[in-house]
Formats: C-alpha cells, structure tokens, sequence
C-alpha cells in the first residue's frame, strides 16, 4: 500500500479507536513470545500463559453460538485427554458476551481442559478476536508456533505432537523461565 493511500485509512482507525467503536486485536505474532494471558477460569482459579512455561498450550477463542466452535470441541478434549500427560494443556475462553456466562460455562463444564470468559481476563495481550474459533499454539519455551482458522484431528497431531517431543524433559532451566 502506498503511503497515501495509509493516511486515510490509519485517521479512520484512529477515529474509531477513540470512539471506541471496535476493540483492536493484538494478534501475536508467529515465532515470537507469546503475549501475557491472565484470566479466572470457570473453577475460580487463575490461569497464567506465563506460569504453563515448559507445557505446549493451545489458546483457542471460541463462542456459544459459533457452530465450528462448538463441532471442534470434542476433537480438542479428545486429543487433550491423550495428550495432556505429555505436557499438552489447553485454555478455552469464550467471546461470548457477560450475558451468555451461564451459556458458555455449561459448555465448558463438560470439557476437562480449562476455560474461561475472555471479558474475565486480567491481563489479555491477545485482545479479542475478528471472527472465532481461532486458536494459537504456543510450544514449550513460550513462543507462538502456529494459529489454527479451525481444528481437527489431523492438524493437531501434525503440529502439536512434535513440538510435544521437544519439550525439554524434567524441570525448565532457570535462566528459560521468564
């Protein structure tokens, strides 16, 4: 895009930035750290991006009236309970409105991964996406491997299985940990 034609665009967003029209979506980048995570789960706990350091973990944004989120849970929990004694964890929050909690938690109550709402998060540095399910892998040493449009089976035991076989075996070095 030539710099002209940017400045219209770049006043737009400004505009609606500041109107507060839309929220912006931090993307992380692939092969860079992972952006902080923080957010209470649907058993009052917290889960931290950071403290699953050493974990391959799967972020995945989904909603309750999103039909692909909804077929792609099962297959997440499938490959979470073969996976998750390999150090494969998974956080599940949920676009949905403050409104849909109930909705959202009875979906998540029949998972055995962790979930959470997105609005609940104390420290989001993924923002909130455009459109769901949308998921990012982050591999052993914190760093954003991979972002799935939507999952299968396939696709995770292609991508996830090997970085599961390269985590460092025992306790994560001090000087690794962040």
């Amino acid at each position: 895009m030539n710099h002209r034609a940017r400045r219209p665009a770049l006043a737009a967003a400004a505009l609606l930035l500041t109107s507060g029209i839309f929220t912006l979506f931090a993307e992380p980048r692939l092969r860079e750290r992972a952006p902080p995570l923080t957010v209470a789960i649907a058993d009052g706990r917290d889960f931290d991006l950071d403290a699953m350091r050493g974990k391959v973990v799967l972020v995945a944004f989904w909603a309750t009236w999103c039909g692909p989120c909804l077929e792609e849970m099962p297959v997440l929990e499938k490959y979470y309970r073969e996976h998750k004694a390999d150090g494969f964890e998974v956080i599940a929050l949920s676009v949905d409105k403050p409104g849909h909690r109930a909705k959202a938690f009875r979906v998540l109550a029949k998972l055995s991964f962790p979930g959470a709402m997105l609005s609940d998060a104390s420290r989001n540095g993924f923002g909130t996406p455009e459109a769901v399910p949308v998921s990012y892998v982050v591999d052993a040493q914190g760093i954003v491997r991979d972002k799935f449009i939507a999952v299968d089976e396939g696709l995770l035991d292609e991508v996830i299985t090997p970085l599961l076989k390269e985590r460092p075996a025992g306790p994560i070095p001090a000087g690794m940990r962040q």
